[in-house]
């Protein structure tokens, strides 16, 4: 679905011919025919990835952050001398460790969840734990403890993986869409999320993009107190946050497309692909038309619809 909403606003664009990566395996609904899809098998992704990025002027990677995929196809993109949209490598490193944004945006002094490794000393207070892998993405692998006693008896059983371990915080589940450049930041979007906890498993149902209200400012100041404290962030960038009643906290940094931004189109009523574009072509972005976003409503399971 995300892949899809980016293709479509990309088509829209003049001056751009489109060539998207794909595993053989998967299913791609929705592409307009001007694109150029090449498949490719396990074996052969990393040649498909060699001649596609000898092919291109300039590469968006859309992998998740887990295994150090993000990163690495960032790094080829440089290393082949292409433009890269998105975030730098390094950036990408730090935001991929759920660990090391912990301790980066907490020496900001921003109010992030704390995160530890299994072997750290826990907290007594926590009403229940969170187990999630370092370099996870989205709500892959997720699982929700009463204690940290069976929190640490799961990730025992997984000694090759580096599991983290995060205080269960009660609030609203929210994202925000961020419009990254070299000396601006523009919220895009206030989203609130639907989170659901089934046999101790978290799962991600979707998002309502711009449902929230930043009337006083408060989510757009901490949108860029977070980009100040991660440098090289750049593009389209997420931030996980929960509102509590004593404020937001932040939970994790995506430092690449998040499945908001298939919403963001028809909320803004302005191409946001368009807008990257712009930023990345004279260091400003188009502002939207609309006085008052739309509320717009993304289930992964049934698709896009509006209300």
């Amino acid at each position: 679905m995300l892949l899809a909403a980016l293709l479509v606003d990309l088509s829209r664009l003049d001056d751009l011919a489109l060539t998207v990566l794909r595993p053989g395996s998967a299913g791609l609904r929705g592409v307009p025919d001007s694109v150029t899809v090449v498949t490719a098998g396990v074996d052969d992704c990393a040649a498909a990835l060699a001649r596609c990025l000898a092919d291109a002027d300039a590469v968006w990677p859309l992998a998740p952050e887990s295994d150090g995929l993000l990163e690495s196809i960032s790094r080829m993109a440089l290393q082949n001398g292409k433009l890269l949209i998105g975030s730098s490598p390094d950036a990408v490193h730090l935001a991929g460790s759920k660990y090391l944004t912990s301790q980066v945006l907490r020496a900001a002094g921003i109010t992030v969840v704390p995160t530890y490794f299994s072997a750290d000393t826990l907290p007594s207070d926590a009403q229940a734990w969170i187990a999630k892998p370092d370099d996870g993405a989205g709500c892959t692998d997720i699982h929700l403890f009463s204690s940290a006693a069976l929190a640490r008896e799961w990730i025992a059983a997984r000694p090759a993986c580096a599991v983290v371990l995060q205080p269960y915080v009660a609030g609203r589940p929210c994202s925000l869409s961020l419009l990254c450049g070299s000396n601006e930041v523009f919220l895009m979007g206030c989203n609130e999320q639907r989170i659901a906890a089934a046999d101790h498993q978290i799962h991600y149902l979707g998002s309502t993009v711009n449902s929230i209200s930043d009337t006083d400012g408060r989510l757009e100041q901490l949108a860029r107190r977070v980009v100040a404290a991660i440098p090289g962030l750049w593009g389209y960038v997420g931030i996980d946050l929960i509102i509590t009643e004593q404020g937001p906290v932040v939970l994790e940094v995506n430092p690449r497309m998040t499945m908001c931004h298939a919403g963001l189109h028809d909320s803004l009523g302005v191409n946001p692909a368009g807008m990257l574009i712009d930023l990345l072509r004279s260091g400003r972005c188009s502002e939207p038309r609309r006085q008052k976003n739309r509320q717009v409503s993304i289930d992964i399971h049934d698709g896009l619809s509006q209300r």
